[in-house]
């Protein structure tokens, strides 16, 4: 039996947002020893993680018995000159209610607070630039560094696995690589330089960022990637390396999770029609184009609303009220919202489904691991997302539903439509390809890790 040493910022009992990233190296893991290889995950300890991430205890049951798991802390500066600053403001303050008074009795003011402040805020944000380069969690560099070696020193480990975002996880990597002279493999879930969610930064750190990710492509042994379309970006940006070194794994689903279990939640009667979104909605991923599609075909009669029941599953982060967005447009008895809930309740809403949406707008070259989930569902899916995306091109390719593009509110019109007709004739199941679901088995996935990990 050889070691794997896995180097995963999200780990469970992480959920919500970080759930992705979680349940891939959970699910590795879990396999990995099927093909010989035992895994030594290096985590954080969940006080360690920033205090926005959602923790899901149950998550904590899927992690095998005797896994090796070392959790570090995570060292926060940002989070000690953010505790400065307010320390500094409040004697500024405190200073400014002296200069008020002194300005009321005649004296002159010597010194602009308002430059200060405006001086202040500069270097505020340059240190807040230089310390989160790759990202906020590079105060888990040297906890990570430190528990790899002393991993190593323990186990012995044959090779080193990174997952990313974060990207510190990279460096993490990459460092034990040249400290321990072990093969890595660098797991990208997302693009790192070209993700369009990516903020913008300045020109410096575009700069340094630039360079990590170039030192890590060159220094990795294999660099993998969980679309084909991502895979190929990186031959193409990256000509000097190999294409050999480049390659793609999927996520997929744990057939584990799919259980039966009872109607926990009564959504679903089998007299309306149930589509069901569970995930995170934030940023790009904004259902407000679905909704408008959905309030069109409604208000054509083209849809029954006491026969449509739509619920959304998990955070929503947008910059507008959803559920003020739904009742002023008359939807609020036809969508309903539902906050987080564990993750074997968001695989149950999805079970108790007809349809499964998925809303991956704004990117070509990923493929939400949401989409993955739905598979092992074995529920057609409407998708939004571009059509000559990753996403897209799966989704057709294997025939797991109908998809249109997210700038198209006539296209989303017609496919909410469709699916209502379907379902109302008893033909939902000629939606999707009833012989894709044993492919994107997260066992064979793993198996193709491992195949990896054998050449090295």
């Amino acid at each position: 039996m050889k070691r794997l040493l896995m180097v995963a910022y999200f780990f469970p009992p992480v959920g919500g947002i970080g759930s992705a990233g979680a349940q891939r190296v959970l699910k590795f893991a879990k396999y990995l020893k099927h093909s010989q290889w035992e895994p030594v995950i290096v985590t954080v300890k969940e006080s360690s993680y920033e205090p926005f991430l959602t923790m899901d205890s149950s998550l904590l049951d899927k992690i095998p018995a005797g896994t090796t798991i070392v959790r570090t802390g995570v060292f926060r500066g940002l989070t000690l000159l953010l505790r400065m600053k307010n320390r500094v403001l409040r004697i500024i303050g405190a200073r400014g209610q002296v200069v008020s008074f002194c300005q009321h009795v005649g004296q002159p003011l010597r010194e602009s607070t308002l430059a200060k402040k405006s001086s202040y805020q500069r270097m505020k944000d340059a240190i807040t630039d230089l310390l989160e380069i790759p990202d906020e969690e590079m105060g888990w560099f040297f906890p990570g560094v430190l528990a790899g070696l002393g991993s190593f020193s323990r186990y012995r480990f044959d090779a080193i696995y990174s997952t990313g975002r974060p990207w510190t996880a990279h460096l993490i990597g990459l460092s034990l690589k040249l400290l321990t002279g072990r093969p890595l493999i660098v797991d990208f879930r997302d693009p790192w330089m070209t993700n369009p969610f990516r903020p913008e930064y300045s020109s410096l750190r575009d700069r340094l960022e630039t360079t990590l990710e170039r030192v890590t492509i060159e220094k990795a042994d294999v660099v993998i990637s969980n679309t084909a379309e991502l895979q190929e970006e990186f031959v193409k940006r990256f000509p000097a390396q190999s294409p050999s070194k480049f390659h793609t794994l999927l996520n997929g689903f744990d057939v584990d999770d799919f259980e039966q279990r009872d109607n926990i939640n009564g959504i679903h009667s089998g007299s309306h029609l149930t589509i069901t979104h569970a995930g995170f909605l934030y940023g790009k991923r904004d259902p407000k184009t679905f909704l408008e599609a959905l309030r069109r075909v409604i208000d054509a009669g083209q849809v029954n609303p006491d026969r449509l029941r739509v619920w959304f599953v998990g955070s929503i982060e947008l910059s507008y009220d959803v559920s003020e967005y739904l009742s002023v447009w008359g939807l609020n008895k036809v969508v309903f919202l539902r906050p987080h809930v564990p993750y074997r309740d968001s695989l149950e809403f999805l079970r108790q489904s007809d349809v499964l949406l998925l809303l991956q707008p704004g990117t070509k070259t990923q493929i939400p691991s949401k989409l993955f989930e739905y598979i092992g569902g074995r529920k057609p899916i409407l998708g939004i997302s571009p059509l000559d995306g990753a996403t897209a091109r799966l989704m057709q390719r294997e025939g797991l539903g109908v998809i249109a593009d997210p700038e198209n509110v006539d296209a989303i019109a017609s496919a909410i439509r469709s699916v209502y007709d379907l379902w109302s004739h008893g033909d939902l199941s000629s939606m999707m390809n009833g012989t894709v679901h044993d492919r994107f088995d997260v066992r064979h996935i793993t198996a193709q890790l491992a195949e990896l990990l054998s050449r090295l």
